[in-house]
């Protein structure tokens, strides 16, 4: 039944309030976080910006209580799965520094920050000194933060020469097609893509394909001879490689909004797959608020585009639940020009203006930390769930239907960039 109060004050009532960031501190304070999880086998904490330091901290947190406590085992980060094999590799116990995985296995400078480093470092010390099933953490994004297929096709190379030597030709033709156009920078590999002749960008499509098929037609082989994990690795780094062709190539007939969401799709298969043979497993992911969202998004021409989440919600329908993360005043960070000590981008420190009376920041409290409110149980006892419309986006608002996008919201008050954050 419908109450009649707003959710403002439904919040101050029932939401939590939490009043630490310590990822050190003790997770009694998140027990609310049970009756938002369920049994979901799959529950994604958002940012309405990257490089902000509380919300690191906040996922953190949210991350060890869902490990400690509700037995999630998998880390899923907006990483590259291809390059993000070395964050997986090093929480398990392989050699180099926390800095040097986190600048090679998360793209777009996302893991250069000490929050970043604290948490793998976390998950490295709990797999030394927990017994039981390891922590995992892998990335779920196209290769090379898709710019170029480059980094899969390169991981390709050796298993095709041992398991599938006929598709290296093939293979081969891919490379040299990619290798005209790879960047490490995002934005320069899609202009150089887009220099591309039409036979060149065929010949890229066509070779991925016939790479495909050739890996396909050994797939029950292999599994029968107990090859069937690394044959279906070789395949995942084959298909990033060519939903990222896909994207280049729908990038000039549909523009690059539209086209990215390929990512989204590859992103939801990629935490899909990770639940598959072991009913389990249980995944946090971490992405941007966009990417987790239930619902469709519309772009400026009214087209519905999918995020990630509404892939997975359409998959797992109540085993996936989207929790966001958004906050009302201090600081944001938002992407500027490259600079040639950061080609990929520099993040600049912003002020956020105020929230809107249609925002979902507008309804929270200013005076906890943050509050953790669960829009499951809080709708059958308001009469304004409709009314919020949107949610922050970096130093804007985003159209969206708010508690149809997400099951739960966590609010800072007040947040900063990180230190990777240039300040004014």
């Amino acid at each position: 039944m419908t109450g009649q109060r707003s959710f403002a004050s439904w919040v101050r009532d029932h939401g939590a309030a939490i009043d630490t960031l310590d990822l050190e501190a003790a997770s009694d304070d998140l027990e609310p976080l049970r009756d938002v999880v369920g049994d979901a086998r799959v529950v994604a904490l958002g940012e309405s910006s990257h490089h902000i330091r509380e919300f690191y901290q906040a996922r953190h947190r949210i991350l060890r209580f869902l490990v400690e406590r509700c037995g999630f085992r998998v880390y899923a980060l907006e990483a590259p799965f291809t390059q993000g094999q070395v964050l997986d590799a090093w929480v398990q116990g392989a050699p180099g520094t926390v800095e040097q995985v986190a600048e090679t296995g998360i793209a777009m400078s996302l893991g250069r920050c000490r929050q970043m480093y604290e948490v793998l470092t976390w998950m490295r010390q709990r797999n030394e000194t927990t017994e039981g099933p390891s922590l995992r953490c892998v990335g779920t994004d196209l290769p090379g933060a898709f710019g170029s297929p480059l980094p899969a096709l390169d991981e390709l190379a050796g298993y095709l020469n041992r398991a599938c030597p006929d598709a290296l030709p093939a293979l081969e033709t891919a490379v040299e097609v990619a290798e005209r156009f790879h960047d490490p920078v995002t934005m320069r590999a899609f202009a150089r893509y887009q220099k591309l002749g039409p036979g060149e960008r065929d010949a890229l499509t066509s070779a991925l394909s016939q790479v495909k098929a050739l890996m396909q037609r050994l797939t029950f082989v292999q599994r029968s001879r107990g090859h069937g994990a690394e044959h279906d690795t070789a395949l995942w780094h084959l298909r990033g490689a060519w939903y990222l062709d896909q994207l280049h190539r729908a990038t000039a007939a549909e523009g690059f909004e539209v086209a990215s969401t390929f990512r989204d799709v590859y992103m939801a298969e990629s935490v899909l797959r990770l639940l598959d043979g072991d009913a389990g497993t249980r995944v946090v992911l971490a992405a941007h608020n966009w990417h987790i969202q239930k619902t469709p998004a519309a772009e400026g021409g009214g087209r519905l585009l999918l995020p990630t989440g509404a892939h997975l919600a359409a998959a797992l329908g109540d085993g996936y639940r989207a929790i966001g993360l958004t906050s009302s005043h201090g600081r944001t960070a938002i992407v500027g020009e490259p600079t040639p000590e950061r080609p990929e981008g520099t993040w600049y420190d912003a002020p956020l203006p105020p929230p809107t009376g249609s925002s979902i920041e507008a309804a929270f409290p200013a005076g906890s930390l943050w509050t953790m409110a669960n829009l499951r149980e809080a709708r059958p006892h308001i009469d304004d769930a409709e009314s919020f419309q949107q949610s922050r986006m970096a130093d804007y608002f985003l159209d969206m239907p708010v508690f149809a996008a997400f099951d739960a919201m966590a609010h800072i008050s007040h947040t900063t960039g990180t230190d990777y954050v240039i300040q004014p």
